[in-house]
């Protein structure tokens, strides 16, 4: 990227900031409760915290998320049922995305944004697409599902190649690029948040449990990223996504 590239993008961020970085976190497990959400808390940053809320004790599990709501974090919608490809599925006929129609993808969000609001309401909400995946049907069938989670959400969060942020001028935000780093080392992630600053574009990080898990980031990494951001608070601006894609949309992007 030429430096009068960046620049354009750095005049995109509110105040002094020259990027955005937006830390977000799949599935409500417990980690992202324990450690995740204080660890933001104790440096001023928010975070975006996506759930599904189909499963069997799905009202105790967002009355867990409840204070997190309250303490200024976004919690976003992942569907009712978390579907993905039936391709991950082994048994004949097994149901996924490619059974659905868009009306059924469409009902399902709607219904996981009733729950939602009723425990955490809010004005705006952004989407993360289970399994980083957007389309319904197969073959001749197959379509996209970005137009229906650009009717009813802020953004969407899908995913991008290695390292791959989002341009704060020509991003689609109902499917944003993010970059999963499960499993990485603190310097790995520290790299990539350092080459988006140089860029000036948006960054959205996606977590699941802050362990040592397959889909785990390992705590001592997640310090060292937190501590990274710390630093560079005056110039990252680290705010949840539909914070940020509001931003975008009513100062950044034009209307269309």
């Amino acid at each position: 990227m030429s430096p009068t590239s960046a620049r354009v993008n750095y005049d995109a961020w509110p105040g002094d900031y020259v990027c955005a970085v937006s830390l977000s976190y799949d599935d409500g497990n417990d980690t992202q409760r324990e450690i995740a959400a204080p660890g933001m808390e104790a440096r001023g940053f928010r975070g975006t915290f996506f759930l599904s809320c189909g499963s069997d004790g799905w009202e105790r599990k967002l009355e867990g998320f409840v204070p997190l709501h309250e303490a200024g974090h976004e919690i976003g919608n992942h569907t009712i049922g978390h579907t993905c490809s039936r391709n991950f599925r082994d048994e004949p006929g097994a149901r996924g995305l490619e059974t659905m129609t868009l009306a059924d993808i469409e009902a399902d969000v709607v219904e996981a944004e009733r729950r939602l609001s009723q425990f955490c309401p809010r004005e705006s909400r952004s989407f993360a697409y289970p399994c980083y995946m957007t389309h319904v049907g197969s073959g001749l069938t197959r379509q996209s599902y970005v137009p229906v989670i650009a009717k009813h959400f802020i953004a969407g969060r899908a995913q991008g190649e290695y390292g791959f942020s989002n341009s704060p001028h020509n991003c689609d935000l109902a499917c944003l690029a993010s970059q999963p780093i499960e499993q990485m080392r603190g310097e790995e992630i520290v790299g990539i948040m350092d080459h988006n600053l140089v860029r000036g574009r948006w960054l959205i990080l996606t977590m699941h449990q802050i362990a040592g898990a397959r889909l785990g980031t390992a705590p001592s990494e997640f310090e060292r990223m937190l501590e990274w951001l710390a630093r560079e608070r005056e110039r990252v601006w680290v705010a949840p996504v539909a914070e940020v894609a509001a931003h975008l949309r009513d100062n950044v992007q034009p209307r269309t």
